[in-house]
């Protein structure tokens, strides 16, 4: 399955539409085949790949295919704080409306991390990340 942002863009979907959970859940979340029927009932319907999701069943959660951004186990990423602190998607996602494939734009290490904090005037101690006593 292929999924591209930038064939979508032209609908102006806001990314909460699809990624549900991104203002309140450490995770953003990615959408149900149901949530992808709800316009493709109508449109290309016919198409291989639709048939192809359609099949996978509502539940199903096809996307993504493989994760780009990853932090390790011990780090803590909250995608409701950084929305909470008016931190918008584009910041580290970049601007994805306009990417047929999504790439990583921000690195995950925690050097960009602790820069963008700074920059933002956040909270730089370690158990702000970390979970202490690992």
């Amino acid at each position: 399955m292929h999924f591209s942002h930038k064939q979508h863009a032209q609908l102006k979907i806001e990314c909460v539409y699809c990624h549900t959970t991104v203002e309140a859940e450490e995770r953003a979340g990615f959408p149900a085949v149901a949530k992808c029927m709800t316009c493709h009932r109508a449109v290309k319907r016919d198409s291989e790949e639709i048939r192809r999701l359609a099949a996978l069943g509502n539940d199903a959660k096809p996307f993504p295919t493989h994760q780009v951004y990853t932090v390790e186990d011990f780090v803590f990423f909250s995608h409701e704080r950084h929305h909470k602190a008016a931190i918008g998607c584009r910041k580290c996602h970049g601007v994805v409306w306009e990417r047929d494939v999504i790439t990583k734009e921000v690195p995950t290490t925690m050097k960009a991390c602790v820069d963008c904090h700074k920059s933002h005037r956040a909270a730089i101690a370690c158990n702000t990340c970390h979970e202490l006593g690992q």
